[in-house]
C-alpha cells in the first residue's frame, strides 16, 4: 500500500501537482517510515515548493536510512545542501556539498555535476556574505540603509506567515508572495549599493568572481585551464588527477585519457587578466 501511494505521488509530481504529491508521499511515510525513497521523493517535491525546512528534514532522514557512506545517499546530500542554502546557511551547505562531491568523484556517481554546481553556489553565497560585511564596515550609512531594508523584509515575511497561520491565504499564495518579497528586498539592496558605488566613484562596490573563471573540481579560479572532449574547461592539475583516477570525461562520463586534454589559451588569458586586476580574488 505504501508503494502504491508513492507511485500515485510520482504521477502527481510529473503532472506538476507538487502539493498533492507531497501529501501522498507523507501518507506513504506514515505507513512505512523506514523506506528512504519516500523521503527523497518528498524532499524533491518540497524543493519545488521551496519548503526548505522540510527538505532539510527529509534529506537528513534519507541519509540516515541509506547510511552516510552509501552512494545512494548522494542525491539526498544534494537536496540537503540546496535546503541549507535556501535557509541562508551557506557554510553548512558548502561542507555537506563538498564532502558529497568528493565522494561522488570517487564513486563515479551521476550526481557529480549536480553537486559541483551546488558547491559553487554555496561558495558564492559564503563570499557574498563576506562582501556584505566588508561593505557595511566600509560605510556605516550603507549598513544602516541595508539593515532597514532587511528589517522591512522581516516584518513583511512575519505578516505573511501570520496570514498563512490564520488561513487567510493558501500555501501556494504564501510561497509566491514570500519569493516576491525576498526578490524585491534583494533588488532594493542592489539599487542601494549601485547608488553608493556611483557616489564613491567606485570605491564602495561589491566584488564578484565570474563563474566561467572558476574550476569545477577545485572551485578555485583557474590558472592553467584545459578543455575536456565534452567542451568544458578545468584547471589542469585537478582534471589530470581526476582523469588518471577515473578515466572518463567528468561531464559526459565517456572514456578519455590525459592526452585528450587541450589548452584553453583564451580562458587562461582571461583568468590572468582578472587576477592581475583583482588581487583579492586569489583568496576567493
Amino acid at each position: 500500500m505504501s508503494f502504491e501511494l508513492k507511485e500515485r505521488g510520482n504521477h502527481l509530481y510529473k503532472d506538476g501537482d507538487y502539493n498533492g504529491a507531497e501529501e501522498l508521499y507523507s501518507q506513504a511515510i506514515l505507513k512505512n517510515p523506514r523506506e528512504p525513497t519516500f523521503f527523497t521523493n518528498r524532499a524533491l517535491t518540497r524543493t519545488k515548493l521551496e519548503k526548505w525546512a522540510g527538505v532539510e528534514q527529509d534529506a537528513r532522514m534519507a541519509i540516515e536510512l541509506y547510511g552516510q557512506k552509501s552512494p545512494h545517499s548522494l542525491k539526498s546530500r544534494w537536496y540537503l545542501a540546496q535546503a541549507l542554502l535556501g535557509l541562508q546557511r551557506p557554510q553548512e551547505a558548502y561542507e555537506i556539498a563538498i564532502d558529497a562531491y568528493r565522494a561522488s568523484l570517487a564513486a563515479k556517481n551521476s550526481q557529480t555535476e549536480n553537486l559541483s554546481k551546488i558547491v559553487l553556489r554555496a561558495k558564492q553565497a559564503i563570499w557574498a556574505a563576506k562582501e556584505t560585511a566588508r561593505l557595511r564596515e566600509m560605510n556605516l550609512t550603507l549598513a544602516t540603509v541595508e539593515q532597514l531594508v532587511e528589517a522591512d523584509l522581516k516584518r513583511a515575511l512575519d505578516d505573511l506567515q501570520g496570514q498563512l497561520d490564520k488561513g487567510e491565504i493558501g500555501e501556494t499564495g504564501f510561497l509566491e508572495d514570500q519569493k516576491a518579497l525576498r526578490e524585491d528586498a534583494e533588488r532594493n539592496i542592489q539599487n542601494v549599493r549601485e547608488a553608493f558605488r556611483i557616489a564613491s566613484n567606485g570605491e564602495i562596490r561589491e566584488r564578484v568572481v565570474p563563474d566561467y573563471l572558476v574550476d569545477g573540481i577545485t572551485f578555485e579560479i583557474m590558472h592553467d585551464p584545459v578543455i575536456v572532449p565534452s567542451g568544458t574547461s578545468f584547471d589542469r592539475i585537478g582534471i589530470v588527477k581526476y582523469v588518471e583516477q577515473s578515466g572518463v570525461d567528468p561531464i559526459t562520463r565517456t572514456p578519455m585519457t590525459v592526452n585528450d586534454l587541450r589548452p584553453n589559451y583564451a580562458l587562461k588569458a582571461a583568468c590572468e587578466d582578472f587576477l592581475t586586476k583583482n588581487g583579492w580574488a586569489v583568496d576567493w
